[in-house]
């Protein structure tokens, strides 16, 4: 799962869409998807999955999804905007897109095979992310972060730590920093200046493994990013180098 090459970072509206293979999750109906990144070893995949029409069958693996446009109805239950869902490896599915279609953010545990059978009854994990209370975020350890960074948790096991980051507009953080965990983020609206990089907008996503130093970071609109790490997120940080202070790379950044 965690083993794939960095990908720091790209805008998921630059990835073209392609067919998805048949035996895929979201083959029927001429199903689409941007692959933003994958394991080779293990064949998990992450993808932003166009979806029109029905698409019912089993899970070769596990899967974390967050709907990001449109609506559907998942086992009988409506599927909108915000909503995720985790299904574990032999999970069947009956999932109906509406007419103007539904889009979802797709981190699959292994390969993203999808056929027909009964499945292995294993119920899923729905979260109507939008009712769910921001808590301050807990990532800086005793680093005091500036007000304005908030997670809501979404679920949390010894393999997996996945939760929404969201940051207030004005909101920055003036070094530069690093995780000892693998870190993968999917940018929902917003926008992120991320230290020399540039600015990271709605769609944006990356990969990074551990101890990968990025920032500064100043939000200027606010954002929310959905995230996966291989454990809850701790942080080190380091000033940055001259030139690299937070002011100076958002006024060239956002073209002040």
């Amino acid at each position: 799962m965690w083993n794939r090459p960095d990908v720091d970072f790209i805008q998921s509206q630059d990835v073209p869409w392609q067919a998805v293979p048949e035996g895929g999750f979201g083959a029927a109906q001429s199903g689409r998807k941007r692959v933003l990144s994958g394991d080779a070893g293990t064949g998990a995949e992450t993808a932003i999955h166009r979806l029109t029409g029905r698409h019912s069958g089993v899970l070769d693996s596990a899967v974390d999804m967050y709907v990001i446009g449109g609506e559907g109805v998942l086992d009988g239950e409506p599927l909108r905007v915000g909503d995720y869902v985790y299904a574990k490896a032999g999970t069947a599915l009956d999932l109906v897109a509406s007419v103007r279609g539904l889009t979802i953010y797709c981190g699959f545990w292994g390969p993203p095979g999808f056929a027909p059978g009964k499945g292995s009854g294993e119920p899923l994990l729905r979260i109507a992310t939008e009712r769910e209370p921001w808590v301050p975020a807990g990532w800086s350890g005793e680093v005091p972060l500036e007000a304005g960074a908030m997670s809501k948790v979404l679920r949390s096991d010894d393999t997996v730590f996945v939760y929404l980051a969201g940051m207030m507009p004005g909101w920055k953080s003036p070094m530069e920093e690093a995780h000892p965990q693998y870190e993968e983020s999917f940018k929902i609206y917003g926008d992120v200046l991320m230290g020399p990089l540039g600015v990271i907008r709605a769609g944006g996503y990356f990969f990074r493994s551990p101890h990968v130093f990025h920032g500064p970071l100043y939000s200027r609109g606010g954002t929310m990013s959905f995230i996966r790490s291989n454990a809850a997120p701790t942080t080190e940080y380091r000033a940055p180098g001259p030139g690299g202070a937070w002011d100076e790379l958002s006024a060239a950044a956002y073209g002040d």
